[in-house]
């Protein structure tokens, strides 16, 4: 399951909270703090979230495909670029 739109969409409500907390409500210096801790909390548990849900994009190992060169992942079974089935 890929959960890539609700996080992006997460993090700009997180932005846009703590935008208009400090600009717009005027508050004081331990609210603004409270307000960090708070979103920032938010945000760390929607990443563990993602994590156990494996949903977070993983570095992959890139070969070059044997028929066009480009780079490919090499968990993949086919070129990205041609087609070529890797691997034969």
């Amino acid at each position: 399951m890929r959960l890539e739109w609700p996080v992006y969409v997460f993090t700009a409500c997180v932005f846009l909270a703590f935008a208009l907390g400090v600009q717009f409500l005027n508050l004081g210096t331990g609210a603004v703090v409270g307000l960090f801790i708070l979103l920032t909390v938010a945000y760390a548990w929607v990443a563990w979230v993602m994590i156990k849900q494996k949903a977070v994009l993983e570095l992959h190992a890139y070969e070059p495909c044997t028929s066009c060169g480009e780079l490919t992942p090499s968990q993949g079974q086919h070129c990205m670029n041609c087609g070529t089935t890797l691997n034969e």
